[in-house]
């Protein structure tokens, strides 16, 4: 049956992977807030990661997806109908079906389901400023943020630095957090500013224009740091943060104040109880497993098939055999020179005539073995829809852009470079700064007093990953006339008809 966890005192830093004490929310009305309390208790229901349409495949078992998801939902309603359900965010890019739709079948999806409120993940902004405003043009539900701002300072929601949801007969106040927006298409057109300052800043004004009982943090952090956002600001009653595991709901405590993680790709929602006890407001959190023992909703049911069916339609076409597997184990492309790497590097290079191609190791998001290469497999590989310019850059700038890139490598960071047209040695021991050593581009060594024509996203053009010697490069092929970089990979395959790339020599890693 569904048990609510019981309240742990006192159990700081506690971890708790709660998946297994919950079972689908199927139970009956029983089991959630009895009847003769039901009116002084509050439910909110958060989940994020929604990337996905559909079911995703778990160990031979599929969880996840909106048709059961609104069935979960539905469920605790009955059980409670003072619920409120919170998104988290992330329902763009980031997988093969974010990256072909945007995020534009989720909105829709989570409007049937009854998304009461809304906060962004970076992947939110995948494809710049002007999507993700779409998206919320889209939304029959608000979203917030309380620390993204645009270059001119002003809130990139108008109004919407907190938000008060009246749930039942309690009143709770939101605030809205998300990082990583140098990942995103977004950089350089949003400002995330400091989290703990800006939810001061969201919760002053919020308790001045607001009457609430209860404040909430939809983060997009992991617990370390919502643990630290708890001390710092200690008018949080709870925290919904960033998935911990993909497979495992989590839910820890800081004093007593919970905070708490559902499971990626829909796959559990967590459930937080407010109940008015002697004056106070008790929270309870618990799990409320999305997994196949849930009934899909029988409408999204045919929603999800459908994108499934017309998904398999487009992608299935075969661009060219693979002769050598395009593999990218343990995500070595961040730290190693890779022959996937190499084939899309170079399908960069060749789209645009350039002296060098460069993709940043932590863009390739999935493999191609083989034997065929198809179109999914290249949406699969880059589903992030990032825009491939030419630059012209000095060679100073580009060394420094290599040294950028390596600066991470020790924590597998995303930007390591694979390269075509170039290579390099770089000494991952060394002291940032000073880890790259020969370069050459087209066998010559590196002159940094020329210019050289670099195939790129823009992503990593614009700063993305923290390189930033292409900050003054000359653009020759801009954003708006940039191809993207799925099509890029999609139209060199067709060309090569077989693909046969191995590594060559381009990164050496010194001892």
């Amino acid at each position: 049956m569904h048990r609510p966890l019981a309240r742990i005192t006192g159990a700081l830093g506690t971890l708790l992977l709660v998946s297994g004490l919950a079972t689908s929310g199927l139970a009956p009305a029983a089991a959630g807030p009895k009847p003769d309390r039901a009116q002084h208790t509050a439910t909110l229901l958060y989940f994020h990661d929604a990337h996905e349409i559909g079911p995703v495949l778990t160990g031979g078992q599929d969880r996840g997806g909106v048709a059961r998801l609104a069935t979960a939902v539905r469920t605790v309603e009955e059980q409670n109908p003072a619920t409120a359900v919170v998104f988290g965010g992330d329902l763009a890019g980031g997988t093969l079906f974010g990256g072909l739709y945007r995020g534009v079948p989720m909105v829709e999806a989570l409007n049937d389901v009854g998304v009461d409120l809304a906060n962004f993940g970076q992947h939110d902004f995948d494809f710049g400023v002007d999507h993700a405003r779409e998206l919320v043009a889209r939304s029959d539900f608000p979203w917030i943020t309380s620390n993204l701002t645009d270059t001119a300072g002003e809130p990139f929601v108008e109004g919407g630095t907190w938000a008060v949801q009246r749930v039942g007969k309690v009143r709770v106040g939101f605030v809205g957090l998300t990082d990583a927006i140098e990942t995103t298409s977004a950089a350089g057109d949003l400002v995330e500013t400091d989290p703990v300052e800006a939810t001061r800043a969201a919760v002053a004004d919020l308790t001045a224009h607001a009457t609430v009982d209860v404040v909430v943090a939809v983060t997009q952090y992991p617990m370390d740091e919502n643990r630290e956002l708890v001390r710092a600001v200690p008018e949080l009653d709870a925290v919904f943060g960033e998935e911990m595991a993909e497979y495992d709901s989590v839910i820890e405590y800081e004093g007593d104040v919970p905070l708490m993680a559902s499971e990626g790709n829909i796959g559990s929602l967590i459930r937080l109880d407010l109940t008015k006890r002697r004056g106070e407001h008790v929270v309870a959190p618990s799990v409320v497993e999305v997994d196949q023992t849930v009934t899909p909703d029988p409408a999204l049911r045919e929603v999800e098939e459908r994108y499934a069916a017309e998904m398999d339609e487009r992608l299935s076409e075969v661009l060219a055999d693979v002769r050598t597997p395009l593999v990218n184990p343990g995500q070595i492309s961040r730290s190693e020179e890779t022959a996937l790497g190499n084939f899309v590097a170079d399908a960069f290079r060749a789209r645009h005539g350039a002296d060098v191609g460069w993709v940043n190791g932590g863009g390739l998001r999935a493999e191609a073995p083989g034997p065929e290469f198809t179109l999914r497999d290249a949406y699969s590989i880059a589903p992030f829809a990032n825009r491939v310019l030419k630059v012209r850059v000095s060679g100073a700038g580009l060394r420094q852009s290599l040294e950028d890139a390596v600066s991470r490598v020790q924590d597998a960071g995303g930007g390591f470079p694979q390269v075509s047209g170039m290579a390099y040695a770089y000494a991952p021991s060394a002291e940032v700064g000073s880890r790259v050593r020969e370069v050459s581009v087209g066998g010559a060594p590196l002159d940094p007093a020329a210019t050289y024509t670099v195939a790129v996203t823009a992503y990593v053009a614009g700063g993305g990953d923290g390189v930033s010697g292409f900050a003054d490069a000359e653009v020759l092929v801009p954003l708006g006339d940039a191809p993207v970089d799925a099509e890029v990979i999609a139209d060199h395959a067709r060309t090569l008809g077989t693909i046969d790339v191995t590594t060559e020599g381009r990164i050496t890693v010194l001892p």
